[in-house]
């Protein structure tokens, strides 16, 4: 390998590393705003669901029904974009692993996870949503709840923020369907509803419902920029050990030319000398 070419090699090492810095600097500064948010609307979303499922309960027991059409939705959320490690590849996974016996419709969100499933026909059919970012806009997210609320039960497939370190595949019923509680855990406390049952039932349906799914796409942009930080800072770490080897090479490349120079210097002088 010549030294022109080590050079090459040198300038495109340290300009992936620059990009892996610009990525991963951009990650640690989005990871730290969404962790607040997400610590400060956690509680709040786990409390409207507890009071979602509470209300379908009593609902349940009064005999107040919304008409449902459908009967199970499984949803995986995925990422229109890559420098993910394999977090999306983790939850793709996860999510055949848990919906193969499962009878049920499948919406693919993401391009990673819809040309995943075009070029492995592991379901039958699927519904393919392709979203202008990873996180839907107002009229995306009307577009989804439009979709998604003539269903029983909505599943919602996404990757948690556990730590910086560890994101983990994870599956929500937004609709509560799948709950414990029950009218009966709760058949010490007497409610009494304004307006009637049916009514906040369909209020919790049509809006409390939105809450819920913008929740799991911030936990997913959570996880997925966690784990852009981590690939990022550990392809720095891989760019950094080869612009180490690459200069020992050019280094030892330049004193192997300096040694057949002066070899071929004195090659030359005693040449003369013999003549």
């Amino acid at each position: 390998m010549t030294i022109k070419e080590i050079d090459q090699l040198l300038e495109e090492s340290n300009s992936l590393k620059q990009i892996a810095q610009s990525y991963s600097e951009i990650a640690n500064q989005k990871i730290q705003r969404i962790r607040v948010e997400l610590d400060r609307n956690r509680l709040f979303f786990e409390e409207i669901s507890r009071v979602y499922s509470l209300v379908r309960a009593i609902a349940g027991k009064t005999g107040a029904r919304l008409p449902k059409t459908k009967k199970r939705v499984c949803i995986l959320q995925t990422s229109n974009f890559g420098f993910f490690g394999n977090i999306n590849s983790a939850i793709i996974e996860f999510f055949i692993e848990q919906t193969k016996n499962l009878e049920c419709d499948r919406i693919i969100v993401g391009k990673t996870g819809i040309e995943y499933f075009q070029s492995n026909a592991i379901f039958p059919s699927f519904t393919p949503m392709v979203l202008k970012t990873d996180h839907p806009n107002p009229n995306e997210l009307n577009q989804f709840i439009n979709t998604v609320k003539s269903y029983n039960q909505v599943l919602i497939f996404y990757s948690r923020l556990k730590s910086l370190l560890k994101q983990l595949p994870s599956v929500t019923d937004i609709t509560e369907t799948s709950q414990k509680i029950s009218a009966d855990s709760s058949s010490n406390t007497r409610f009494i509803f304004e307006p009637e049952i049916s009514k906040i039932l369909q209020f919790f349906d049509n809006q409390i419902l939105v809450l819920l799914i913008e929740e799991t796409f911030l936990e997913s942009e959570a996880s997925r920029t966690a784990s852009r930080f981590i690939s990022m800072d550990q392809a720095e770490t891989e760019a950094n050990k080869f612009i180490k080897q690459y200069k020992a090479l050019k280094a030892y490349t330049e004193r192997n030319l300096k040694s057949n120079q002066l070899l071929e210097s004195i090659s030359s002088i005693l040449a003369i000398r013999k003549e």
